[in-house]
């Protein structure tokens, strides 16, 4: 793991080269704005990262550019980080609670190029990246002022870009406090062995809060170990786990489950 365009060394290049073996398997399981009650599988993961990667690059992006990331559930989430990285570019999540105001001063001060949206979300978004002199917004939906991230899809592929362990994979606020591929491949190690999660698992996951770090490794760790990612508001986790056989729930700190449920509750601070 030393050297620019070791192989297989980040997390996205990692899922590019398993989603192939691993098929038709489920990866992510839309309950929000990206594939809203669609699956897909690790093979159709792979093979979306590297077009929207293209789509990215032919958008402007560039090595280590910041792109903002203001997404409403879990499998949008996954889709924009790992789009982005696989353009070379670095991930910004905001929190969901941010002001507009909070969110612009967000973008200004990281220097996005771009900001990635969906849904709900997407009014506030466009007022912040305005204030920010942001100019392309893409979005998870067709909403006016948006450009569809379906449409980066179309501009060809793209394997993912290079990346040293000193590179810089994630940038959460406040802050900014940068975190390096070396340092989200040392808390997968961690993670894994506190949180075990197998390719038999179906995992629910919350919308995004809190840590994205924490948020990010867990939601990484089961897409790795090839389990299946359903996207599923707090309150939806009864239902979302009778209807797709859930075994475990990545909730934030304190989220009760309920006991009828054979839900094991993942959390790092997520």
């Amino acid at each position: 793991m030393t050297g620019r365009g070791t192989p297989d060394f980040t997390v996205t290049q990692r899922l590019v080269t398993l989603g192939p073996a691993r098929g038709e398997h489920p990866a992510l399981i839309g309950g929000g704005a990206a594939w809203p009650g669609r699956t897909l599988s690790h093979a159709g993961l792979a093979m979306i990262l590297q077009t929207a990667a293209a789509g990215l690059v032919r958008r402007g992006v560039r090595t280590q550019d910041v792109v903002g990331l203001y997404v409403p559930d879990a499998v949008s989430y996954l889709l924009a980080v790992h789009a982005v990285r696989a353009a070379g570019g670095i991930p910004s999540p905001i929190g969901r609670d941010a002001t507009v105001d909070m969110m612009s001063r967000q973008l200004t001060d990281c220097g996005a190029r771009l900001l990635i949206t969906a849904g709900p979300l997407t009014g506030d978004a466009l007022r912040a990246a305005d204030d920010a002199w942001v100019r392309q917004v893409i979005s998870f939906d067709e909403e006016l002022g948006t450009i569809p991230f379906c449409s980066l899809l179309s501009m060809g592929w793209r394997p993912p870009a290079p990346a040293t362990p000193d590179d810089v994979a994630l940038l959460p606020y406040p802050g900014p406090d940068p975190v390096t591929h070396g340092q989200l491949a040392a808390d997968l190690g961690r993670l894994s062995a506190s949180a075990p999660i197998t390719g038999r698992d179906v995992v629910l996951a919350a919308p995004p809060g809190g840590s994205s770090r924490d948020y990010s490794v867990l939601l990484d760790l089961a897409l790795l170990q090839g389990a299946s990612v359903v996207a599923a508001c707090t309150e939806g986790l009864p239902d979302a786990a009778r209807a797709h056989g859930g075994t475990a729930a990545i909730v934030h700190p304190g989220t009760s489950l309920p006991a009828d449920l054979d839900l094991r509750a993942v959390t790092a601070a997520c």
